[in-house]
């Protein structure tokens, strides 16, 4: 061994014990200092975040005192389904750019520190990565490191690893730290004017005696879960991203609503409002990591579309995530039934046709009692306003003398409403079916509807519904009926026009479709009736 290494070595060494003592020392002094006074002047909050070397393990983690902020770095990985975009404070999603089949969608494009982000007050940088992973490492403090370790696989269900690692000889302590989620989770562009709305902190418990999991909406404020929740996280119509922890036990939930932007009213005509997103974190409670050690915390993760098909083939409950309404049973069948015409047709918009006209099928008892039923109503309409006119003030008198013309022509005033109270859950279970569908999402139907998840372009389809209705209700307008009553009857169609003008262009098929099929039968009942005259 040759003198100039040796006092090479002896160089490195002082350099090494000189900055330990005069400068690492006195900084974690200063540290330890500052954070007891803060926390003495918060009174004891716990919800500090940061590491402490401490001799007795039972010590309160508190906040170190961060040394000079670096700037922000970022760094993406490229994968089949997305571009991700991670940051260094936190080592969170900064952007999740969703290679859509229509146009890529940025799903997280508002400021924060990013979806799953943690420890925010540390730099993180790159570590590894390969194809579909990639892993960060941010210090503590020196010889105190963690590690952040994301895996995208193939089914959607990915993995992400948070690892303290003690390289130290003494035990050191990890105050609370969160999970972050948000603010905000963008759409498509087809659906932004509901996102708002759409968008909910969500988490998912298992209650007993129930064989599926429940679905709840966490809002701020809301008591904490009572249940030991699955997964949690935020949704709305078509993307969910959700944390499923594996081997930890998680603390509190939090949610708050920020504003992320502004958004016009009334297509501008009534200026600006704020637009709003949720805020929602996954407390992990503290730890004290012992020396030479780790801990670590593994989790189970979705960050994607609401795909029903791709979910009923995952672990985890995902497609309780679909909100198929109060008729979810007779959704789930609906949605069922659509896919196997699909299978046959290769056209969702035919198979949206399809299984309007199997539902007329098996309804059709049901719509002719009911159409029948009001074509009697308008035809003894004449005698029921002379009535009306001659028992004015009579009331008793009039009912009496109404139940009589309901005997003479064998007329059940239920017949008319029974049909409509059956139809009901059934229209209300596919329309929901069809408004929660992802896979109407950049599914062609013909010509100019190349989305059945958005809104027809040129408005044809909700036009041709609302002439339909036009008609139909024409037909039904009893002679003599009240000029009110009728006016009512005339405007409904535009109403309805002007509601489905932006609603996805496959529910606007599906509502023509139907009130064709019904304006037929009408017009077949109609002609029975008055040959039968």
């Amino acid at each position: 061994m040759n003198r100039q290494f040796l006092i090479t070595a002896m160089l490195f060494l002082l350099i090494i014990t000189g900055y330990n003592q005069f400068v690492a020392l006195p900084r974690a002094r200063a540290a330890q200092k500052a954070a007891e006074e803060q926390l003495k002047t918060e009174q004891g909050n716990k919800r500090q975040t940061g590491v402490q070397a401490v001799s007795d393990v039972s010590s309160l983690l508190v906040k170190e005192t961060a040394s000079i902020s670096k700037p922000e770095e970022l760094f993406t990985l490229s994968l089949p389904q997305a571009d991700v975009t991670f940051s260094s404070k936190g080592a969170g999603i900064k952007t999740y750019l969703f290679k859509d089949s229509i146009a890529d969608v940025d799903l997280t494009p508002y400021k924060g520190t990013g979806y799953f982000a943690t420890l925010p007050q540390i730099d993180f940088t790159e570590f590894a990565r390969t194809r579909n992973t990639i892993t960060f490492v941010g210090d503590i403090l020196p010889g105190f490191s963690v590690y952040k370790e994301y895996r995208f696989n193939e089914n959607g269900i990915n993995n992400v690893t948070v690892a303290f690692e003690n390289k130290t000889a003494q035990p050191l302590s990890v105050a609370a730290w969160d999970w972050n989620f948000g603010p905000g989770l963008a759409t498509v562009k087809s659906e932004m004017n509901d996102n708002e709305r759409e968008s909910k902190a969500v988490y998912l418990v298992q209650e007993k005696g129930k064989k599926k999991p429940t679905l709840e909406v966490f809002q701020k404020g809301d008591e904490q879960p009572k249940l030991p929740w699955i997964w949690a996280g935020v949704e709305n119509r078509y993307f969910l991203s959700v944390l499923i922890p594996q081997d930890w036990q998680p603390g509190d939930l939090r949610a708050k609503q920020e504003t992320i932007g502004k958004q016009k009213r009334m297509w501008g005509l009534l200026g600006e409002s704020d637009l709003k997103g949720p805020h929602f974190s996954i407390t992990v409670p503290g730890v004290t990591v012992e020396a030479k050690s780790k801990a670590v915390y593994k989790s189970d993760f979705y960050f994607g579309p609401k795909d029903y098909k791709q979910f009923l083939k995952l672990p985890y409950h995902l497609d309780r995530s679909i909100a198929f309404g109060f008729f979810g049973a007779l959704g789930k069948i609906a949605r069922n039934v659509l896919e196997t015409f699909y299978g046959w047709t290769g056209n969702y918009g035919v198979a949206i046709i399809m299984i309007t006209i199997l539902l007329q099928a098996i309804l059709f008892k049901f719509t002719l009692m009911q159409l029948k039923s009001a074509a009697q109503m308008k035809k003894i309409q004449p005698e029921m306003k002379r009535l009306q006119e001659k028992y004015k003030g009579n009331q008793e008198a009039l009912s009496r003398e109404t139940l009589a013309l309901y005997r003479k022509y064998q007329i059940n005033p239920l017949s008319g409403c029974l049909p409509m109270l059956i139809q009901l859950p059934i229209f209300l279970a596919l329309f929901n079916a069809l408004r929660t569908s992802w896979s109407l999402h950049g599914a062609k139907f013909v010509f100019w509807i190349t989305d059945l998840s958005s809104k027809d372009p040129y408005y044809i389809l909700p036009i041709l519904m609302g002439a339909v209705m036009y008609f139909q209700q024409k037909g039904n307008i009893p002679a003599g009926t009240d000029p009110a009553q009728a006016a009512m009857f005339k405007y409904m169609p535009l109403i309805f026009t002007l509601l489905f003008m932006n609603f996805p262009s496959g529910l606007v098929l599906y509502w023509l479709t139907n009130s064709l099929l019904t304006f037929g039968i009408q017009t077949f009942v109609n002609k029975k009736m008055i040959k039968a005259n």
